[in-house]
């Protein structure tokens, strides 16, 4: 086996059609979550909003064929932020220089092997110190990487890998950082009194209001909640900054999609419109049915049969939610589970799937919790430190 550098449409095209036909291969078509093909086009290009070069890599075997995949870039302000929790600092005085990695598929655990050992070599011809992932390419998009409970579909903006994925990196000298939890909830299993709507004069009781969002209105809801979001994670180990551009891209499509029902966000009683949010949840149904069938690729077809079945997608995911630090403590996201709760049963929704809990926020665990939820997916990050480096090359100087 060989590694090919991403250079070509071609090149382009075998990637981004890989992991469909390995999910196929593999027989796990109905679990995988694909990325959208409008993300990895603008890595190939050097476009959007992440500014650090992305590198893209096939693995391929004797044939040509490929049979996995990656992505490598760096980020100097995750690199700063992991390196906080490092139990011993870095000799040098300064974060270890880091090739992140993520967008991960392999067609079986040779291939997977091949392409762990191509990270490793393109980590230290980088002078890199430090490999860690799957992020793609920030954990605030996707990141993670399956440990257990591989045998339940992933869902939209979570990871999934196949079972024999963890060992490998294992055995490759990869540590876990970070684990956490997906979690989900039966909407029809939910104790009454937790799924009852908040009247506005209950909200008002509270000093507290909820403005409705509209599809049209979803941009303007974006910039209330950004403030309040950035806030309430800044204390996340693996988080940095979300800026505007970052959080317009995760949205885009949104409102062909989203439930209005299923949108809180919560401002005091005598807040103008246009405050930041007290309280935000963003929750949508899930459309990876419908990105499976169309391989990522959110062009008019898939957007057009996403509006034609969306009333019909009863499986609902929370995609952010997040409490502005003054405010917390106060019993408001309490309010806003039991609000968004009455939603989910009034609109028919069977599950509400949560993205990656961390062990270390057992708070936010316990909100599901106490709506009869149950873990569904064991996540991790991966880290291997390295022998120490010289000096950083960049990226896009060092390729093949």
């Amino acid at each position: 086996m060989k590694a090919k550098r991403v250079r070509t449409r071609q090149d382009l095209a075998d990637f981004i059609e890989l992991a469909p036909q390995l999910a196929a291969q593999r027989g796990d078509s109905e679990h995988y979550v694909p990325l959208f093909t409008s993300d990895i086009k603008e890595w190939f290009a050097h476009r959007g909003w992440f500014s650090e070069p992305v590198e893209l890599w096939l693995i391929l075997d004797t044939a040509g064929r490929a049979v996995a995949r990656t992505i490598c870039h760096r980020s100097p302000e995750l690199a700063q932020k992991i390196a906080v929790s490092d139990p011993e600092p870095s000799a040098a005085g300064h974060a270890p220089t880091t090739l992140f990695f993520g967008a991960i598929e392999a067609a079986d655990e040779a291939a997977l092997d091949h392409l762990i050992a191509f990270l490793t070599t393109r980590a230290r011809e980088l002078a890199a110190e430090r490999l860690f992932g799957p992020v793609s390419p920030l954990p605030n998009v996707t990141g993670g990487l399956l440990l257990s409970g591989t045998e339940h579909p992933g869902f939209f903006d979570s990871a999934w890998n196949p079972a024999f994925f963890a060992p490998s990196f294992h055995s490759a000298g990869f540590a876990d950082w970070g684990r956490a939890h997906t979690w989900e909830v039966e909407v029809g299993s939910i104790p009454a009194a937790r799924a009852t709507a908040v009247s506005e004069s209950e909200w008002a009781q509270h000093g507290l209001r909820r403005r409705r969002v509209s599809r049209t209105g979803l941009r303007a809801f974006a910039r209330r909640l950004l403030p309040t979001l950035n806030a309430a994670f800044a204390q996340l180990p693996y988080y940095t900054q979300i800026s505007r551009a970052q959080l317009q891209s995760q949205m885009a499509g949104l409102p062909a999609l989203m439930d209005p029902a299923l949108v809180l966000d919560i401002v005091g009683s005598d807040e103008p419109e246009a405050a930041p949010s007290r309280c935000f949840t963003l929750v949508i149904p899930d459309p990876v049915p419908i990105l499976r069938r169309h391989g990522g690729r959110l062009g008019p077809r898939a957007i057009l049969e996403l509006v034609i079945n969306r009333r019909r997608l009863r499986d609902a995911v929370l995609i952010i939610q997040g409490t502005d630090p003054r405010f917390q403590g106060q019993g408001i996201l309490s309010l806003v589970i039991r609000d968004l709760n009455a939603g989910l049963a009034a609109g028919g929704y069977r599950p509400l799937r949560v993205t990656f809990i961390a062990e270390d926020n057992p708070a936010s665990a316990a909100v599901f919790e106490r709506s009869g939820g149950r873990v569904l997916h064991e996540l991790t990050f991966l880290d291997r430190h390295l022998t120490a480096a010289s000096t950083p090359v960049p990226l896009e100087e060092h390729g093949r």
